[in-house]
């Protein structure tokens, strides 16, 4: 018997109704909250559900929210109430943030530098995604799935070494990922519903303190635009810890504004509308399976109390860090949780998608160990479910830099990741595949 999927989506303004501090830019941190809007900020929402040919069925829930993460403390309660609401099983549903660093903070367990959480916003946030979920779900049709790619060169590496220490300079030598990866959902008398855009860029190119959605958001407000319809066009932002959009100078954009997210928005949304004029392969619907395995990603050796209080009254980040450590000495614990989550959409196409600022070689590793699963077929994310900082690999962490080692004390961890972080997320990720291959 024939399979069947069908899909709700909704499109749920976020913008925060009062002042807030923005956070991704610690240069932010004494200029209060934002001062206006550039471009409104949205929840995009899709809803699946799957019967196979013997009747059973499947859902799923995949939120793209224009935030710079979701708060770790906050996911759990947030997705058992989404399961209690409407029984989605609460392994299936993505929380997914497109990483805008213009956008609130949405975590109160990371440095005031990053953006002070404003509780009222995340409590009005999380009621206007319910609120979404719901009209996703009455707004569900049968759809078929098809799937393209494509390409843009907006990416550039970040880090760069420079007599033998690693700086925050655009590297083209480095390695980053340029594929645009397209899921399109078709209603079965052929217009098209929604679509899914995945690519692995920082949305960091403006930093004035006014809210944006950023060049992501943006371009997925022209593509919504063009296409008509009510299309629903969501971001999914991949592996893109160390990848920053260039300037048309290629070099990093390091004092940005609208002009330049507006500059970098035209261009993509350009690059994924060329796109769609490929040839489109369709892929066949199967039950939303979902998969979680949660790593204990090692930490080197922390901190001990006698240093701490030596550094206690340093000046900014080092002191403040310091400071929250000896308040909550649980945040001493040697390793955090890594979840990678696996969620299966059609056949021959996963999402793996992970709890931290990921770098791009992970990324590009998941698409590799994949093939043979799905013809790499494959959407690797950052930012979903929660946060606990940068993983990088262990070649960056002996290098140093922003990603190993300065942005621990921002997200208080309370030391650099291990190296041995590496060979037991690729194990993981092997693992992932292989069992996707049975």
């Amino acid at each position: 018997m024939e399979t069947k999927l069908w899909l709700g989506t909704s499109k749920i303004d976020i913008t925060p109704q009062h002042s807030v501090p923005l956070a991704g830019f610690s240069l932010r941190s004494e200029d209060g909250g934002c001062k206006g809007i550039t471009h409104p900020l949205y929840a995009r929402i899709f809803y699946y559900r799957h019967m196979d040919g013997d009747g059973r069925e499947t859902q799923a829930l995949l939120v793209s929210a224009d935030l710079i993460w979701w708060g770790s403390e906050r996911v759990p309660q947030l997705k058992l109430q989404i399961h209690e609401k409407w029984g989605i099983p609460e392994d299936s549903i993505l929380l997914h943030g497109t990483h805008t660093h213009s956008g609130p903070q949405t975590s109160t367990q990371f440095s005031d530098l990053l953006g002070k959480a404003d509780l009222r916003y995340i409590v009005e946030l999380e009621a206007l995604v319910l609120e979404g979920i719901g009209q996703a779900m009455a707004d569900r049709e049968a759809v078929h799935v098809e799937f393209i790619r494509g390409r843009s060169d907006i990416g550039i590496n970040r880090r760069k070494m420079v007599d033998g220490q690693c700086d925050f300079k655009a590297n083209p030598d480095g390695p980053h990922d340029s594929e645009v990866q397209l899921v399109r959902y078709r209603s079965l008398t052929g217009e098209t519903k929604a679509l899914l855009v995945h690519f692995a860029c920082h949305p960091v190119a403006n930093m004035e303190n006014w809210v944006s959605s950023e060049f992501c958001g943006a371009a997925m407000d022209t593509i919504e635009q063009t296409l008509g319809g009510g299309v629903v066009s969501a971001y999914l932002q991949g592996c893109c810890g160390d990848i920053n959009p260039a300037g048309a100078d290629g070099e990093l954009i390091l004092k940005g504004n609208d002009d330049e997210v507006t500059r970098i928005a035209k261009q993509f949304a350009g690059d994924v509308l060329g796109a769609m004029n490929g040839e489109w392969e369709r892929l066949e619907g199967c039950p939303l399976t979902a998969r979680i395995v949660t790593l204990s990603a090692p930490l080197q050796n922390p901190p001990s109390a006698q240093e701490l209080v030596k550094r206690m009254d340093e000046p900014g980040v080092i002191g403040e860090w310091s400071r929250k450590l000896l308040e909550c000495p649980p945040r001493l614990q040697p390793q955090r949780p890594l979840d990678v989550v696996t969620l299966t959409l059609a056949e021959g196409l996963s999402v793996v998608a992970m709890n931290a600022e990921v770098v791009v070689e992970y990324g590009l590793y998941i698409k590799e160990a994949m093939k043979e699963a799905c013809n790499g077929r494959v959407l690797p994310l950052g930012y979903t479910n929660g946060m606990i900082g940068y993983i990088p690999t262990a070649a960056q962490i002996g290098e140093g830099g922003y990603e190993a080692y300065w942005s621990t004390h921002y997200f208080l961890l309370p030391a650099p990741f291990s190296e041995e972080i590496e060979p037991m997320l690729r194990q993981a990720i092997r693992e992932i595949a292989e069992c996707t291959n049975a």
